[in-house]
């Protein structure tokens, strides 16, 4: 049944469900960024250094701020076809958020990658 919603028959079942995936990746990645930031308690530049520093917890903010730039396309996208009915325009806009939503995500993968 899963299968048969995400396939050509139902075509914005696909977006939807990416949308509610990021959106519980989002929900579940927030509790354990508040307690990994209670249990280290990072003061300084060189105590954020270090609480930035192991790459698991880089491979799990990486992954947050994916979902998030793929949770904002999907809306904004979603936004723009129920509200922009000149399909040019809608292109243009669209392509707009595209851009800095990569521009986002490649300075999220420069700071965090960089560190």
């Amino acid at each position: 049944m899963l299968i048969e919603l995400v396939t050509r028959r139902y075509p914005g079942m696909r977006f939807w469900l990416f949308q509610r995936v990021t959106a519980v990746y989002m929900a579940a990645y927030t509790p354990v960024l508040l307690l990994y930031f209670c249990i280290v308690k990072p003061v300084g530049y060189d105590a954020w250094i270090a609480f930035n520093s192991p790459w698991w917890w880089r491979v799990l903010t990486f992954l947050f701020f994916f979902s998030l730039c793929l949770h904002a396309w999907i809306g904004v996208r979603d936004v723009f076809r129920d509200y922009v009915p000149n399909q040019i325009i809608r292109d243009y806009l669209q392509a707009f958020v595209e851009v800095v939503l990569l521009a986002c995500l490649t300075w999220s993968i420069y700071i965090f990658w960089s560190l």
